[in-house]
C-alpha cells in the first residue's frame, strides 16, 4: 500500500519543473493582513527588474533565493487587498515583515468581499470562529484541490460525516455523527428544498456538481431561526454570489475508470425507453398489449470507449457602479462507470428442535454498467437600491440522470447443486434509467429601518423535485447441469424464459414557503443585544405514481419457451390493466407553520443565544386503494416547542469555548404513515398512521483554537436523548400468521461521542485531519423461531442505530510550493463496521466492514490564468463489503462467502478512476 503511495506522489510531482538562477542572495519574509495580522497564503511577490517572483506558503511565509545583489522595486499582491509597491536593498541575506491591505468596504447592510476571499479556507475557519452555534465548513477553495467532484463525496471530509453509497459506488446521503439520513435536512442557500425520493423526504446529495458552491456548511447544532427537523445536523449549500468585480472560472477534464479499462461497457439506448407506462399513454380503461413493450432497451451492446467528459463554467460582475450584481454557472459532468458485485442475501430459514439458522439461496454475480449525466445551473441576481434596501433574486437546478445495465447469474447453492459445475443457474439482465430533479426559486430582500437599528429580511420560495423511473425491467431465463428427477444422472438443461415485470414509478415534490425575519439592535446597560423574531409558512405538496405490469412467457410445444434472444421472447400481459388500485399511487399534502424568538447578547466575553421556536405540522395523504378498503385517507397533525441555548466564552480573540442545548425534531417519511399492506409469504408489511415523530435534546461542548488562519484545534463531544426513534420491527398481535413488519416507535434511544480536529502548515506542507468516535444504542423487537414456531413475545435486540459507525476518520497530506505553483493532497477516509441494513431477525443484521479509502489530487499553475489538474478516487482499489455475523449452514459450498464466525452478503469492487483536465481563473 505504502509503494503505491509513494509511486503515485513522485508521478504527479514529475509535471513540475524547477528552475534555477546563478546568483547568491536569498529573500524571505512574511505576508501578513495589516488590521488583523493574518498570514495571507497565496501572495504573489514579484521582483520587477529581475522578472522573478515567489508565493507566499500555507503558513505565510515565502522565499526567493540566487538573487543578486542591488535595488529593486518589490511588488507584493492579493487579491482582495492594494497592492503594495516598495524598494528594497540586498546586500545580503534578508528577512522582511510585508503587511497588506484590505480594498474590501465594510458596510453594515451588505459585506462585499472579493470572490477568491469568499472562497478561500481562511474565510471558512473565519466563519467557523465567528458562528453563533457549531458549525464545519469546507470552503470551494477546499473543495478545488481536493479528489471529489460531487457534494455528498465532499461531506466524507468533514468530522463526523460517512456516507450511504449509490449503486455506483458514490456517495449519495451524509449520516452526520451517526444519524441516518431521516434525520437530517438539506439546504440551499439556507432555504430548505425538497427531495425526489419516491418515499422519503431526505435528499439526494450525489445529485449536486461540487463547483458551483462557494462553500458547504455543515450545521451540527440548532439555532431558534433555524428549522426544527434535524436531529443529526444540516448541510447547506451556499451558492456562489455575485463579486465585486469581473469573475470568471471555469474548468475541462475528462477520465476514464479503471474496470472499463479491463473489460468493455454494457450500453442499452435510452431513447428507445416508453417514459410512459401504457395505462398513462392510453388511459386507466386500457387493457396493455405484448407489443405496448419496448425491446431495444433490453438488447445490450459492447462500448469499447468510454471517456468521462466533465466542464464547469462560472461568470460574474457588479454594473451600474456596483448596484446590479450577477453570477450565472453551469456545470455538466458525464461519466462512465463500470463494477462487479457478489450478492448472497441470507435468509432465515426453521428447522426441528433448533433454533432458526441463516441460509443463503442466493450465490449472485452481477456486473454493473453505469452512465451517469450531472447538471447544474446557478444564477444570482441582486440589486442594491441603497445602503439600507437589497432584494435578489436566486434560481439553481440539478439534473441527474442515471442509465444502468445490470448483468448477472445466479447459481442456487443447494440441491440440485451437488458440486462445482452442476446445479440449476438463473441468468438475469435489468435495465434502469433514472431521472431526478431538483429546482429551487428564491425572491429575498433586506431593509434597514431606525437609522440601521431595525433590521427586516423576507423570502418568498418555489421549489419542486422530481424522480421518473420509466419501465425498470429485469428479465432472464434459467438453465444449468443438473439431475431434475426426470432423468438420475446431471444433464444439460436447456435454457427457459421465465415471468418478469415492467414497472414505471413518478413522483413530484412541491414547495411553496415563505420567511419573515425581524432583529432590533439595541444596547442596554453598555451591553450589545439583537432581539429577533421571525415566521415561516410551507406549503408541500406530494404525488407519486406506480404501475407494475406482470409479464408471462407464451410456451411452445414442449409447454416451455426457450431463450433465443431478446427479439426472440414472446410474452403476454397477465394483468393488462396494471396496477391502478395501489398504495403505492398516493398523495400527500404538509404544512409545516413555525414562528421563533431569540435573544443575542454580549456581556463581557461571553456571547449568547437564547430563544425558542413552535412548529406546527399538518399532514394528510389520499391513497388509490379501494373506498372499502382501510388507510385510503388519512392526517395527522401535531406542535412541537423547541428551546436552545447556545453560549460561546471568548478565552482569546483566537480560542472560543462553546456550550449549546437544542431540542429538535424528525418527522416520518411520507409513505411511512400511509396504511399500505404488502402481503408476505411470513408476514405482513404495512404502514402505520399512529407512527410518532421523533424528538431529542441535543448537547453539544466544543473548545476551538485558531493560531493561524489556516490552521485550527477542535475537540467537542456531544450527546443525545432520541425519544421515539423510528426503527422498522415486528408488531405483536398475538397471531402467528398475523406477524406484521412495520416503522415504530421503539423506546428511546441515545447517541454519544467526541469530536477532534487538527489543521496545521509547516512551510510547504500542512496536515489536515478529524477523529470521531460515536456510541449509540436502541432496543428493537426481532423475530425468531424455535422447532418451526415462533417465539412470542417477539426477543428484543439491542443494537446501534443503522448507519451509525464507532469509528469515523479522516487524514490528508498537503503539499504547496508557490514556486513552483504546485498543489498536492493525498486523503485518506476511514468510515468503521456499521449497520447498513436492519434484518427482521434476531442476529442477522448485516454489517458494512471497515472501509479505507485513499484519493490523490494535484494541480500545476501554468502561468497566472492556466492550471492543469489530475485526481484519482480509489486509488487502492477498496472493496465495499457487507456481511452477516452469522455461519450459513449450507450443504452445498458457497463461494466467497464463509470466512470465520461471519458470512458474506455483498462484495463490490470499483476500480479505480481517473480524471485529468485544465482550469482557467481570472
Amino acid at each position: 500500500m505504502i509503494r503505491t503511495i509513494l509511486i503515485s506522489i513522485l508521478l504527479f510531482c514529475s509535471i513540475s519543473t524547477v528552475f534555477s538562477q546563478q546568483a547568491d542572495i536569498t529573500l524571505k519574509g512574511s505576508v501578513l493582513d495589516a488590521q488583523t495580522k493574518e498570514q495571507l497564503p497565496g501572495a504573489t511577490i514579484r521582483i520587477a527588474e529581475l522578472k522573478r517572483a515567489g508565493g507566499a506558503r500555507l503558513d505565510g511565509t515565502f522565499s526567493i533565493d540566487k538573487l543578486p545583489a542591488g535595488t529593486y522595486h518589490l511588488q507584493v499582491s492579493y487579491v482582495g487587498y492594494q497592492t503594495l509597491d516598495t524598494t528594497i536593498h540586498l546586500t545580503a541575506n534578508s528577512f522582511i515583515g510585508l503587511v497588506l491591505n484590505s480594498n474590501a468596504r465594510d458596510l453594515k447592510t451588505v459585506n462585499i468581499n472579493t470572490k477568491r476571499n469568499a472562497e478561500s479556507s481562511q474565510a471558512a475557519k473565519k466563519a467557523e470562529m465567528l458562528a453563533g452555534n457549531v458549525m464545519n465548513i469546507v470552503s470551494a477553495k477546499a473543495i478545488q484541490l481536493s479528489p471529489d467532484i460531487t457534494i455528498a463525496n465532499v461531506l466524507q471530509r468533514v468530522s463526523g460525516v460517512s456516507l450511504e453509497r449509490s449503486s455506483s459506488g458514490d456517495g449519495r446521503y451524509a449520516i452526520i455523527r451517526g444519524m441516518d439520513q431521516r434525520y437530517n435536512y438539506t439546504l440551499i442557500n439556507g432555504v430548505k428544498i425538497p427531495s425526489p425520493d419516491n418515499k422519503n423526504r431526505y435528499v439526494p446529495l450525489d445529485i449536486f456538481p461540487a463547483e458551483l458552491v462557494e462553500r458547504v456548511e455543515v450545521n451540527k447544532t440548532l439555532t431558534p431561526d433555524m428549522e426544527g427537523d434535524a436531529i443529526g445536523g444540516t448541510v447547506n449549500m451556499v451558492m456562489k454570489n455575485a463579486p465585486d468585480r469581473l469573475y470568471l472560472n471555469g474548468s475541462l477534464s475528462t477520465g476514464y475508470s479503471q474496470t472499463l479499462l479491463e473489460r468493455p461497457f454494457d450500453y442499452f439506448p435510452t431513447g428507445a425507453i416508453n417514459k410512459q407506462s401504457p395505462y398513462e399513454m392510453h388511459g386507466p380503461n386500457y387493457q396493455a398489449q405484448p407489443d405496448d413493450f419496448t425491446r431495444d432497451n433490453l438488447n445490450y451492446t459492447k462500448k469499447y470507449f468510454t471517456p468521462n467528459a466533465i466542464g464547469s463554467l462560472s461568470v460574474g460582475n457588479r454594473f451600474f457602479n456596483n448596484k446590479l450584481g450577477i453570477m450565472l454557472g453551469a456545470s455538466y459532468q458525464h461519466t462512465y462507470k463500470g463494477y462487479h458485485s457478489i450478492f448472497n442475501p441470507g435468509e432465515y430459514t426453521d428447522r426441528d428442535n433448533a433454533d432458526g439458522y441463516l441460509f443463503i439461496k442466493h450465490a449472485y454475480q452481477r456486473d454493473y454498467s453505469t452512465a451517469i449525466t450531472r447538471t447544474g445551473l446557478n444564477a444570482k441576481v441582486d440589486y442594491r437600491f441603497n445602503e439600507n434596501n437589497k432584494i435578489s433574486l436566486y434560481s439553481f437546478t440539478a439534473i441527474l440522470e442515471e442509465a444502468q445495465a445490470r448483468i448477472g447469474r445466479d447459481t442456487l447453492p443447494y440441491t440440485p447443486r451437488t458440486g462445482p459445475g452442476t446445479g440449476q443457474v438463473w441468468y438475469k439482465f435489468r435495465s434502469k434509467y433514472q431521472h431526478q430533479s431538483i429546482n429551487s426559486t428564491t425572491l429575498q430582500g433586506e431593509h434597514w429601518l431606525l437609522s440601521q437599528h431595525l433590521q427586516l429580511s423576507w423570502s418568498g420560495v418555489y421549489a419542486k423535485a422530481a424522480n421518473r423511473i420509466p419501465d425498470l425491467t429485469e428479465y432472464g431465463y434459467d438453465g444449468g447441469f443438473y439431475a431434475d428427477g426426470t432423468q438420475k444422472d446431471p444433464y444439460l438443461h436447456p435454457n427457459i424464459v421465465q415471468r418478469y415485470n415492467r414497472t414505471w414509478w413518478k413522483n413530484n415534490d412541491r414547495d411553496y414557503a415563505a420567511y419573515a425575519n425581524a432583529a432590533y439592535y439595541a444596547t442596554i446597560a453598555d451591553l450589545p443585544f439583537k432581539f429577533s423574531l421571525g415566521g415561516m409558512y410551507r406549503a408541500k405538496h406530494r404525488d407519486n405514481f406506480y404501475q407494475n405490469y406482470n409479464m408471462d412467457n407464451v410456451a411452445d410445444g414442449s409447454g416451455l419457451q426457450q431463450w433465443v434472444d431478446i427479439y426472440h421472447f414472446k410474452w403476454g400481459v397477465i394483468n393488462p390493466a396494471g396496477s391502478p388500485a395501489e398504495a403505492n399511487n398516493y398523495r400527500a399534502d404538509e404544512n409545516v407553520a413555525a414562528g421563533y424568538g431569540m435573544v443575542k447578547f454580549t456581556i463581557r466575553k461571553l456571547e449568547a443565544i437564547v430563544g425558542v421556536r413552535v412548529e406546527n405540522t399538518d399532514q394528510q395523504f389520499d391513497t388509490d386503494v379501494p373506498p372499502t378498503q382501510a388507510g385510503k385517507t388519512g392526517s395527522i397533525n401535531y406542535t412541537d416547542v423547541l428551546p436552545s441555548v447556545h453560549l460561546k466564552y471568548l478565552l482569546s480573540s483566537r480560542t472560543n469555548l462553546r456550550l449549546s442545548y437544542f431540542s429538535s425534531i424528525s418527522r416520518p417519511g411520507y409513505f411511512e404513515i400511509v396504511p399500505y399492506n404488502f402481503t408476505g409469504d411470513e408476514w405482513d408489511e404495512r404502514g402505520n398512521p399512529m407512527l410518532k415523530h421523533t424528538t431529542a435534546n441535543n448537547f453539544d461542548f466544543r473548545y476551538e483554537f485558531f493560531p493561524k488562519p489556516d490552521e485550527q484545534l477542535l475537540i467537542g463531544a456531544f450527546y443525545k436523548n432520541i425519544q421515539n426513534p423510528i426503527e422498522y420491527g415486528f408488531s405483536q398481535t398475538g397471531v402467528q400468521s398475523q406477524l406484521v413488519y412495520q416503522p415504530g416507535n421503539f423506546g428511546d434511544a441515545t447517541n454519544f461521542g467526541i469530536e477532534l480536529v487538527y489543521e496545521k502548515y509547516i512551510r510547504n506542507f500542512g496536515i489536515r485531519g478529524n477523529y470521531t468516535y460515536t456510541n449509540s444504542s436502541i432496543e428493537t423487537s426481532k423475530l425468531k423461531t424455535f422447532n418451526r414456531i415462533y417465539i412470542d413475545p417477539a426477543p428484543l435486540e439491542k443494537r446501534p442505530l443503522q448507519g451509525q459507525s464507532a469509528h469515523i476518520a479522516n487524514v490528508s497530506l498537503l503539499y504547496k510550493n508557490p514556486a513552483l505553483g504546485l498543489d498536492m493532497q493525498l486523503a485518506w477516509q476511514f468510515t468503521g463496521k456499521r449497520i447498513v441494513l436492519v434484518s427482521p431477525y434476531y442476529g442477522m443484521d448485516y454489517w458494512q466492514k471497515d472501509m479505507n479509502l485513499f484519493d490523490i489530487s494535484a494541480e500545476k499553475k501554468l502561468n497566472k490564468h492556466f492550471v492543469v489538474f489530475a485526481k484519482i478516487q480509489n486509488l487502492l482499489n477498496t472493496p465495499y463489503q457487507v456481511y452477516i455475523k452469522a455461519i450459513a449452514d449450507n450443504q452445498a459450498l458457497i463461494p466467497f462467502a464463509q470466512k470465520g464466525n461471519e458470512t458474506l452478503a455483498q462484495k463490490d469492487v470499483y476500480g479505480q478512476n481517473y480524471q485529468l483536465g485544465v482550469r482557467f481563473v481570472l
